[in-house]
């Protein structure tokens, strides 16, 4: 991660949780802190705004080439 400031947070664990996270960050070889940094930066993604990608508008204008879609099924509608 970058070298910005962080805010201390402190979380209450118990005994499995915190014997599972010091083996995941050892075998990560980072530190718990890290290893958790990593999995919440994972977790939260899904809540990060993320701009709407440009369209290139080459349906929108190609649509109107296309016609009355009631031209199609004219005769179907008796």
């Amino acid at each position: 991660m970058a070298l910005v400031r962080k805010k201390a947070t402190t979380i209450a664990l118990d005994p499995e949780m915190d014997r599972l996270l010091s083996a995941a960050a050892r075998d990560r070889g980072v530190s718990r802190s890290e290893f958790l940094r990593r999995q919440l930066d994972l977790v939260l993604e899904q809540y990060r705004s993320h701009p709407r990608p440009r369209t290139a508008g080459i349906i929108r204008h190609r649509l109107a080439e296309r016609g009355d879609e009631n031209e199609l099924f004219r005769d179907r509608r008796r």
